[in-house]
């Protein structure tokens, strides 16, 4: 199953904790490194993709996004400050799972180039998933979160049987004329009290 989103907004990020694996695409000139900082994208992005890459500054796409990953995921012992070296320690990666660290393949979709690299990356990342907790951990996720929101729409389900629309109104207007908070709004309607 493929979904594709617009944006690194919160749907994204939903989406993200409910994939296998998720894909970040960028495309050069459109200011996505600054963007990418901004959304945090690195925290969702199992592949980054570079698409585009016959655009000019695909180059400097390509390493803002390894600038960012050399920076969450350290696998050097030498760190720059101010063009400097600096000898720091890192901290030993648990030996018994390996870390997925998202690689980035450059393609242009409207030839073809790359497709086939990224193709085989996807197969990569699901077999690092299958060979550790990974796989597992994320069906867990999914079906948790379906569980809460089937949780969720159970209980605004019966919540509706249970209040009348014209006690919710009622209740509402309060808040609406800052009579009462939002929260007291709430253990009204849930307690059954109205005044």
């Amino acid at each position: 199953v493929i979904i594709e989103t617009v944006g690194a907004g919160q749907s994204e990020v939903d989406v993200a904790r409910l994939a296998h694996t998720t894909l970040v695409v960028e495309a050069p000139g459109l200011g996505d490194d600054i963007q990418a900082i901004k959304a945090g994208i690195l925290e969702i992005a199992d592949i980054l993709v570079v698409n585009k890459g016959d655009r000019p500054g695909v180059e400097n796409t390509e390493k803002a996004l390894k600038s960012m990953l050399d920076l969450a995921h350290p696998t050097e012992k030498i760190f720059r400050h101010h063009g400097k070296s600096m000898n720091v320690d890192v901290p030993k990666q648990n030996t018994n799972t390996k870390l997925w660290i998202p690689p980035i393949q450059r393609t242009i979709s409207t030839e073809g180039v790359g497709i086939a690299e990224l193709a085989e990356l996807i197969s990569k990342h699901a077999t690092h998933l299958l060979s550790g907790e990974g796989w597992s951990s994320r069906v867990r996720i999914r079906l948790q979160v379906e569980m809460e929101a089937l949780i969720q729409e159970s209980l605004m389900n019966r919540f509706r049987q249970d209040i009348s629309k014209e006690k919710y109104d009622e209740v509402f207007e309060k808040v609406f004329q800052r009579n009462i908070s939002p929260w007291e709004a709430v253990k009204m309607l849930m307690n059954g009290r109205l005044k």
